[in-house]
């Protein structure tokens, strides 16, 4: 009975790790530039299949690729393209990263309502 019961406890914190690390995010996903978020959207409104440039301060360009409610780093001019090779955004603990560019691009916190122009 002894046994059982620290067994028990390292099995629900393994549970609660792969649960936080893998659960479902939001809907809603920030563009974050040299750590100022500078647009916000809604995937559950995206239905269809749009590109959006995002230039980075000082020279640099990211494109995004926004289809059927997913964001991707489509291409970008920045060495070595890692942020490209990322593919897809699936989760809140991996966000898109140009470190070159200083872009990120995460789902967004669950506290947070409002969203921008470029959203609507």
């Amino acid at each position: 009975m002894k046994k059982f019961i620290p067994a028990a406890v390292l099995l629900l914190l393994i549970g609660w790790c792969l649960w936080s690390w893998f659960a479902p995010p939001g809907r809603i996903v920030e563009i974050v530039q040299r750590g100022r978020v500078t647009a916000r959207l809604d995937l559950s409104r995206e239905t269809g299949s749009r590109t959006i440039d995002i230039l980075a301060p000082g020279g640099g360009l990211n494109r995004l690729l926004v289809e059927k409610g997913r964001v991707k780093v489509l291409c970008a001019d920045c060495p070595g393209r890692d942020c490209v090779k990322m593919g897809w955004l699936r989760s809140a603990s991996l966000p898109l990263v140009c470190l070159p560019h200083g872009l990120t691009v995460r789902y967004a916190p669950h506290s947070e309502g409002e969203l921008d122009s470029l959203s609507q």
